[in-house]
């Protein structure tokens, strides 16, 4: 499938030989990288968009070709049929020693620095170098994979299949971290609902500078394009990326100072996409007609919903009283002119950095488990289960209940996280509601991860429930119903010191 996007005349001063080049070659085949956003797809009906598209349209416009866009699923796939010269330019492409072998190069078309993406509880990275032993995941296909590990040999490099890899392997704590340009960094953490990312760094010298890449050896295409590329100001270049990429940039502010915006714009535009998502996600299982295992898994969420703020609001509130008293402290030697030793200083930074590390990671549990998701992955049984009984870790303290973990901590499950979360939930707060209405003195629960992936959870509230009932605790036959989708099976049996919910 082609897709042609006719140009307008021409409007750049070009020499007789350009001219006489246009008049018998009218139309340019592009090959481009067909799934980078923001900067270019092709759509499933043919429409080429995105940042590096509104860039090349306008450059092939200002000089008066017409545009055609080879069809091609992958960017090896693009990169390929340049070789083979089967395009006549490769869009948005790097130049690098292998590709100048086989491609002449444009002028840059845009840059963009390289920056480095981690888990928000990474402190910020000032200099790779200063890093040892810290692992980073890069795709095949980036050229920054050899030059990262050529310049820094203290860290330890992976290579993955795509970019994409990278971010998830960062997010789920296989890797520390991966690097990638600012704006698809910022589009990928937005798009993908990656939280608990954050970006930590931006190395020197990793800058992207983007170019068009001319195959056939043709130096008079080159020097024509070259003249579209530098007509292009650098006004016109930011009305194109806030078509896509939004970020508001105030006047006089240095470099640096607008990547700090642009960081902060983007966290504020995460919590904002947010709570616009939640939004929609209730108004569409108001309207839609649902079927009756949706409903109830989310009539079951929508009921847990203010027991959960709730458990947040008082989580919070014994950190938020360190953070106050601290405060008040610190205000009081300042207006008392006391001074205030550097060790004492550093000791109340730490506890109010551990205080927001707190803070921050139960409200990741919550979104974790409360953001829709249809992602199946692989996905480690015991963090899951820590995450859920955080969500209800004030009832735990409240009624002086002891975790007990037996098993293999390592061992993975495949499904939607979120799905397992809600079961391992519902078991846990019937185990609850057990010791709320029994005496007893020392209350446990023991969670046993066995070989198969077999899961107990048993407590010793010295209840009784009929094993084929599962109308007697609360969600137990959602739990059913949703093992039943991974062929799994859920067993309630009655044991000497209580009951035990077994998932075969």
């Amino acid at each position: 499938m082609h897709s042609l996007l006719f140009a307008t005349d021409a409007s750049m001063v070009l020499s007789e030989e350009e001219k006489n080049y246009l008049h018998q070659h009218p139309t340019i085949k592009a090959c481009i990288n067909p799934a980078w956003m923001p900067f270019e797809v092709l759509t499933p009906d043919g429409k080429y968009e995105g940042i590096a598209a509104d860039l090349l349209k306008l450059v092939i416009q200002r000089v008066g070709l017409n545009l055609e866009i080879i069809q091609t699923y992958t960017w090896e796939e693009s990169l390929e049929k340049a070789r083979k010269k089967q395009c006549d330019i490769i869009n948005f492409i790097n130049k690098t020693t292998e590709y100048e072998k086989w491609l002449l190069f444009s002028e840059p078309l845009f840059s963009d620095p390289n920056v480095l993406i981690t888990r928000e509880e990474h402190p910020y990275i000032h200099d790779p170098k200063e890093l040892l032993h810290e692992s980073i995941a890069i795709s095949k296909g980036d050229s920054l994979l050899e030059r990262f590990s050529n310049e820094f040999p203290n860290m330890i490099t992976f290579s993955v299949a795509k970019q994409e890899d990278a971010i998830l392997m960062v997010s789920e704590k296989r890797v520390d971290m991966t690097i990638h340009s600012l704006m698809v960094a910022a589009h990928t953490i937005k798009k993908g609902g990656f939280f608990n990312l954050k970006i930590a760094g931006m190395p020197q010298n990793f800058t992207n500078y983007f170019r068009i890449g001319i195959t056939n050896n043709n130096p008079l295409l080159q020097s024509i394009l070259n003249k579209g590329v530098e007509s292009i100001s650098a006004l016109e270049k930011d009305r194109i990326i806030n078509n896509h990429v939004p970020i508001i940039i105030q006047p006089g502010m240095d470099q640096k100072m607008w990547y700090v915006v642009a960081v902060i714009m983007l966290s504020i535009g995460l919590i904002l996409l947010w709570n616009y998502t939640l939004r929609q996600r209730v108004k569409e299982a108001l309207d839609i007609n649902l079927s009756n295992q949706k409903i109830m898994m989310q009539q079951t969420k929508k009921a847990e919903l203010g027991e959960l703020i709730g458990n947040i609001s008082h989580q919070w509130r014994e950190p938020l009283s360190n953070l106050s008293s601290i405060n008040l402290m610190m205000i009081g030697l300042l207006e008392h002119h006391k001074e205030i030793n550097k060790d004492f200083l550093y000791q109340k930074l730490k506890n109010i950095e551990n205080t927001l590390d707190f803070m921050s990671q139960t409200m990741q549990n919550f979104l974790e488990f409360y953001k829709p998701s249809i992602i199946q992955k692989e996905f480690n049984i015991f963090d899951s289960i820590q995450q859920a009984l955080s969500i209800v870790e004030t009832n735990i303290i409240s009624y002086d209940i002891r975790i007990e973990f037996v098993g293999d901590k390592d061992a993975i499950l495949f499904g939607i996280k979120n799905e397992y979360m809600q079961v391992w939930l519902i078991l846990i707060n019937n185990a609850i509601n057990a010791f709320k209405q029994r005496g007893v003195e020392t209350k446990i629960i023991t969670i046993t991860i066995g070989e198969k992936s077999e899961i107990k959870f048993c407590d010793n509230a010295r209840g009784t429930i009929e094993p084929s009932d599962y109308t007697k605790g609360v969600g137990l036959l959602m739990c059913k119903q949703i093992l039943g989708k991974y062929g799994k099976t859920l067993v309630l049996k009655n044991m000497p010191m209580g009951v035990c919910a077994i998932i075969h």
